[in-house]
């Protein structure tokens, strides 16, 4: 192999390694796993109640769940109470991969055990201030998550990672979930949980959700690396091929 020959190959080469450290540099940062959790309060937390349909019980110190029957056909009457819960999502970060997501609140006052069960709800533009029994969104109520209820003064847990997960996948800032009891008891009960409204003493009893995540999606996609090796590469090929056609000073063409 003639020396101009030598010497073109020879930068060639050094135009790809630096392609290819440059492509190994951004891959690195790219999958480079960035586990979390961030443990959030309602935005919004509030009930509805049927028997007061145009009464509104935002900034309540508790949130009340209810499905009981009172009287005997045919003067029998249902009473329903459901908790509304919102919470902004906009501290999760863009992109990460969820895996996790928890609904605890705190039992204020149980008045026998209820299958109290979290329901996603795709509408989020209802407000603490401004929901009424009337008014309350009546669609995309999903079930995700059911737990029996029966003491007073304990956390509950309710996983809820559909409900976050469906939030992410559609591009939504917040989630909605509500808690309802689905079967109707035959007297007058309730469950009450603290809300984020209730006092503070030495114990913070507000209502949380905990969203976990495992990593975060690359920063850059993968065809930008890939788009940039085929980017050198290409510099490369036409620089030798430039430098073919140039005459090297000491050598004969």
């Amino acid at each position: 192999m003639s020396e101009k020959r030598i010497h073109i190959f020879r930068e060639v080469i050094i135009v790809l390694v630096l392609s290819l450290v440059l492509v190994s540099t951004f891959n690195i940062k790219a999958v480079k796993a960035q586990a979390g959790q961030k443990t959030l309060k309602p935005s919004d937390d509030t009930y509805v109640d049927s028997s007061n349909p145009n009464s509104n019980y935002g900034g309540q110190t508790y949130l009340e769940v209810e499905n009981s029957t009172f009287g005997s056909p045919p003067y029998q009457s249902i009473y329903q109470d459901i908790v509304w819960l919102k919470f902004d999502l906009s501290t999760v970060p863009n992109g990460a991969v969820i895996d996790g997501a928890t609904l605890s609140l705190y039992t204020f006052f149980v008045g026998e055990t209820f299958n109290v069960t979290a329901c996603y709800c795709s509408e989020n533009s209802w407000t603490e201030l401004g929901i009424t029994w009337n008014n309350y969104p009546r669609t995309g109520f999903i079930s995700v998550d059911s737990l029996s209820v029966a003491t007073s003064d304990k956390w509950y847990n309710w996983t809820v990672f559909d409900a976050v997960k469906y939030s992410q996948d559609n591009n939504l800032t917040a989630v909605t979930i509500a808690l309802i009891e689905p079967n109707v008891h035959s007297s007058p009960t309730v469950v009450e949980f603290y809300s984020k409204e209730s006092p503070v003493y030495f114990t913070d009893y507000s209502p949380t959700l905990t969203v976990h995540w495992s990593s975060v999606v690359p920063e850059f996609p993968t065809f930008i690396p890939l788009s940039l090796f085929m980017m050198m590469t290409l510099i490369a090929a036409t620089y030798y091929r430039f430098k073919q056609k140039l005459p090297v000073k000491g050598i004969e063409s």
